[in-house]
């Protein structure tokens, strides 16, 4: 079998800012900072391409992290975040993040399997963070903790 290649973009944007935030989870990074922190959430919104990243320990603080930037954000833009687009990994599936999602009432999109183009308006934003970061640190000679 093949599939159908992916279009080099997307032929929907958000009219308003907020309509639809991406967000995936990066990591584990190397090296950790001084603080331990091995993981990056992203969050882009679709309307303006902002981007938001939050330097996490563990997994299980993705939803905490998510309810302050939502939060901060909503309260910043006087605007409601009404979806949120991520891959199924476990930290955007579980029953607390579920069930904030259906109190809040956030929609919540979630990619297929093995597609990271679904979601590729973040996934693209990692790979741009993460080559940035190591180049930076190799071009100023840093060692492999900082």
């Amino acid at each position: 079998h093949s599939r159908t290649p992916f279009p080099n973009q997307a032929k929907f944007r958000s009219k308003n800012p907020l309509d639809l935030v991406y967000g995936d989870l990066c990591g584990l990074i190397s090296p950790a900072t001084h603080s331990s922190k091995k993981l990056i959430i992203l969050l882009v919104d679709d309307c303006t391409r902002f981007m938001w990243a939050y330097f996490l320990t563990s997994k299980d603080q993705a939803l905490s992290t998510f309810k302050e930037f939502r939060h901060q954000i909503e309260m910043e833009m006087r605007m409601k975040l009404r979806m949120l687009r991520t891959d199924r990994g476990g930290e955007f599936t579980s029953n607390e993040f579920t069930k904030y999602y259906k109190e809040n009432e956030i929609a919540r999109q979630l990619t297929a399997p093995y597609s990271l183009q679904q979601n590729g308006v973040v996934e693209r934003r990692n790979r741009t963070v993460l080559s940035t970061t190591r180049s930076m640190m190799k071009a100023m000679k840093l060692p492999l903790t900082f």
